[in-house]
């Protein structure tokens, strides 16, 4: 890394929140630096970018970070980009009462505007009826009015990150350090003034972590940034834990799904159905049903629908497995810790079965084979439970940083991703954390 004088900002993690930081504070005119533990392809129109992380009908696995164990809910993007590199492409906001109770300068008036900056941004459209396929299309024939079109981040069937969003207009303003993993923070007394990273120490005048909700908290865990100054750094991680149903796809489906692919690429994610539980206040909505659609190993489909709480209870945590920056974290979702998540998850679990059971659904579905009809939807739930990919809340407001970002009882120092979320969208949180990353560089940009 070639030496250099210190930069205005310094924006460690390139994902999501990173790219939209980086990118608005470089058109303020400060000098940033943007620091990327995975690779940087260059700009999209150079053409060098992974045909796996440009195709938006599937989840791309190829960057994913290491984790300590088999739980696919961990998983996370180590690229330019982020999870908006990997992710199904669903962009839809929380419910105003989401934002309403975040509180510190917070709420769904507040930060409307930058849900609409970053859908612009983003150029998100909604699916249009024609583009769902046959599985898509039933679910949401057999939902009605509870059923949502995806709005998604799609280009030409191209899955249009953040990066390409943000960073490649931005580019010629910004300095770009890919692959260069951040160890932590380096202090001053009480004032941040860089990072420890692979290839040596970079300075800055104000230090941003976008590293997501766990990345951010490993790194201030490793800077002594945690219980050692009464900050609950790591705790309070949230996702929306559900479990899934697979099932046998009909003569009919195959049919059909052969004849929809020759004129539009199926996709995994297209539909979701809002669903209540029966402790659900009025008026609101705390399941998500989310059908699915995948290519099988043995070429053909297979297809799916899960059931996530979205106003999950259940709260994790993020923890240090060794302060080697490169040993993977210590992640407990603590999934299913309150008992009334499982009840609601079990509750959409026999919402899904209600509706395969009913037309134009039946026709596509002989049968369930996984779990299978015989086990109950509560024992299914507290074997299968898994997340969303959704993780918030392990720097939250009000707890680790003010309503700005800015990390209690230091100087110079912010978090602006989505673990600073003290509650979790009943959404996708992808949208919502762009928006969050746009308010917080608008506040930023004077300085």
């Amino acid at each position: 890394m070639s030496a250099r004088a210190a930069f205005e900002d310094l924006v460690i993690g390139a994902g999501s929140a990173g790219c939209v930081i980086a990118a608005r504070l470089g058109e303020a005119g400060r000098d940033v630096c943007l620091v990327e533990a995975g690779p940087d392809y260059g700009p999209l129109a150079e053409g060098r970018w992974p045909a796996d992380i440009l195709d938006a009908r599937w989840l791309a696995f190829s960057h994913a970070w290491d984790t300590d164990r088999e739980d696919r809910s961990q998983l996370r993007a180590r690229i330019m980009g982020g999870c908006s590199s990997h992710n199904a492409c669903v962009m839809l906001a929380g419910a105003p009462s989401d934002y309403d109770e975040w509180g510190h300068g917070w709420s769904h008036a507040v930060i409307e505007p930058y849900l609409r900056r970053a859908e612009e941004a983003l150029r998100v459209r909604r699916l249009s009826e024609d583009e769902l396929s046959p599985w898509h299309r039933a679910f949401a024939e057999a939902a009605g009015a509870a059923a949502i079109r995806h709005p998604v981040n799609i280009v030409a069937g191209v899955r249009w990150n953040a990066a390409f969003a943000y960073v490649d207009p931005a580019r010629e303003r910004l300095t770009v350090r890919a692959d260069t993993l951040v160890d932590r923070v380096l202090l001053e007394g009480d004032r941040a003034v860089g990072v420890a990273t692979s290839d040596g120490e970079l300075r800055g005048e104000r230090v941003i972590l976008t590293a997501g909700a766990y990345g951010s908290p490993g790194i201030l865990l490793r800077s002594g940034i945690g219980p050692e100054r009464g900050l609950p750094v790591g705790e309070g991680l949230l996702d929306h834990v559900g479990a899934g149903l697979a099932f046998e796809g009909t003569e009919r489906l195959h049919r059909e799904i052969a004849a929809f692919e020759s004129e539009h690429p199926p996709a995994m994610g297209q539909v979701t159905v809002e669903a209540r539980s029966s402790t659900c206040d009025e008026g609101a909505c705390d399941l998500f049903l989310f059908p699915a659609i995948d290519p099988a190993v043995e070429g053909g489909y297979e297809i799916s629908a899960g059931a996530f709480a979205m106003k999950p209870r259940s709260r994790g945590s993020v923890r240090l497995t060794s302060p080697d920056p490169r040993a993977p974290l210590a992640i407990d979702h603590g999934f299913l810790s309150d008992p009334r998540d499982a009840n609601v998850v079990a509750e959409g679990v026999e919402a899904i079965r209600r509706l395969v059971a009913r037309e134009p659904l039946r026709d596509y579905a002989a049968g369930e084979i996984r779990p299978g009809p015989e086990v109950a939807a509560a024992d299914h739930v507290r074997a299968a439970a898994r997340g969303f990919f959704h993780p918030t809340g392990t720097c939250a407001i009000g707890r680790v940083v003010d309503g700005d970002g800015r990390v209690l009882g230091l100087e110079r120092l912010r978090v602006a991703d989505a673990s600073i979320m003290p509650t979790i969208p009943r959404a996708n949180t992808n949208l919502t954390t762009i928006a969050v990353a746009e308010r917080l560089a608008e506040q930023m940009a004077g300085g």
